[in-house]
């Protein structure tokens, strides 16, 4: 097995441990009849939240274990990972946490605040699986130099 392989294979074992949580959903919801349901499970947001932050983990500490990485370009790349993934993902996660409450409580979360938690989770998964490689490669190429 090459390496590219073998980091690719033990991220995607990461994310799967991941979309257990959706994949419970997603039975209940089958079970109850209510597949249009599937969507509105906070599940989807705070898989993303997750992901992202562990997209930063993998990333930065794989490049801290090589020591050659360009801090500019890392740093740009944090930052954006964090404003433009993690935040946003959280704000989600919270309106939809706070659909559920009051007399909205008995409705799903607005229409495009399931989408949103659906792209941010599938975002999440993908930079996790880049970000994750990019990093564990670094850290391995250049962590024994």
């Amino acid at each position: 097995m090459s390496e590219r392989t073998g980091i690719l294979s033990g991220l995607a074992a990461e994310v799967a441990f991941a979309v257990l949580p959706l994949l419970v959903v997603l039975m209940v919801v089958v079970y109850k009849r209510q597949s249009s349901h599937l969507f509105a499970s906070p599940e989807w947001s705070f898989g993303a939240a997750i992901l992202f932050g562990q997209s930063l983990v993998k990333f930065v500490s794989g490049l801290a274990r090589g020591g050659k990485a360009a801090t500019g370009p890392v740093a740009l790349l944090v930052s954006l990972l964090v404003v433009f993934g993690l935040v946003p993902s959280l704000v989600v996660l919270s309106m939809t946490l706070l659909s559920w409450e009051g007399e909205e409580a008995k409705r799903d979360p607005a229409g495009w605040l399931q989408v949103c938690q659906v792209i941010f989770f599938a975002g999440s998964a993908i930079m996790y699986l880049l970000l994750g490689f990019i990093g564990e490669a670094w850290g391995k190429r250049f962590g024994n130099a």
